[in-house]
């Protein structure tokens, strides 16, 4: 296995606290094989041991380790809540997710909580995905979308996706269409890829802001679900006095927070859905 020397990281924080679906959790370390192969990573203290199953992979960007995190925390803390959530989990960074995985994961993410749509996500791989051979085990990836292509809305729906196929499956024939470009939505500003993502069918923007922070690398997105929703009506009267609209409240947000309010977004987000207490290890 390679090894990492890694300063304010911790894997478990950033891989449990809600941002992505393409980790899980692989006896003491975890592992993702939504990349085109499968990557395993385990931290034992300041170091980051991975190994890959075919090409070399570059885990510094796949975990956000090159992101400012000192200049971010700075930028962040604005006030005594934000700061308490930091000290919660102060190891965590924004990984940066496939698009399309990405995507497909906040889809099934409407309306539903992180147990469900892990198994929603695990059922599409294990039908229609990749699969790998890696330490004696077989893994399935997530599929491309000419292989989910292949999926009717029925399949779906049998995967316990029910109304969200509909979402899924138009979503993933734009893609193929050509409408949508990751790596076009990549060279524009925020704003103009959140808006282009709002254009595949089920795509609000709440699952756009996701896909521009957990997969485009857009660290000034700032979703809003509803456990922000009551992070921002119970501490930050700031938020809605422009106005309850999403748009109105994400651009506070952006305003308040800065550059990186999306890692104040996680911090957040983090905190309030564990109450402040860590999950067993």
């Amino acid at each position: 296995m390679k090894s990492l020397t890694v300063t304010d990281f911790d894997l478990t924080d950033t891989l449990e606290c809600g941002q992505t679906f393409c980790w899980t959790k692989e006896g003491e370390g975890y592992v993702n094989a939504d990349i085109g192969q499968v990557v395993y990573v385990v931290q034992k203290g300041d170091t980051l041991q991975y190994e890959s199953s075919a090409d070399e992979i570059d885990i510094s960007t796949l975990l956000g380790l090159r992101d400012p995190i000192r200049e971010i925390k700075q930028e962040i803390a604005r006030d005594e809540l934000l700061k308490t959530c930091i000290t919660f989990a102060p190891g965590i960074r924004i990984a940066r997710d496939p698009f399309f995985p990405c995507l497909v994961s906040f889809l099934c993410s409407i309306r539903n909580n992180i147990p469900n749509i892990q198994r929603m996500v695990q059922r599409i791989r294990d039908r229609y995905g990749p699969a790998y051979q890696f330490r004696g085990h077989e893994l399935h990836g997530f599929p491309t979308p000419e292989q989910l292509s292949g999926a009717t809305i029925d399949e779906l729906r049998g995967f316990g996706l029910d109304w969200r196929a509909d979402f899924v499956s138009r979503s993933t024939a734009s893609i193929l269409a050509g409408d949508i470009k990751p790596e076009e939505l990549e060279k524009m500003k925020y704003e103009e890829a959140h808006e282009v993502l709002k254009d595949l069918h089920g795509v609000g923007d709440k699952v756009s802001d996701c896909v521009c922070l957990f997969s485009l690398g857009f660290l000034e997105a700032f979703p809003i679900d509803v456990w922000i929703e009551r992070v921002i009506q119970e501490h930050y009267g700031l938020f809605t006095d422009v106005g309850k609209s999403y748009s109105k409240k994400s651009r506070a947000a952006r305003d308040y927070f800065g550059k990186y309010a999306g890692y104040a977004q996680e911090y957040l987000y983090y905190y309030t859905r564990t109450g402040g207490k860590k999950p067993k290890r």
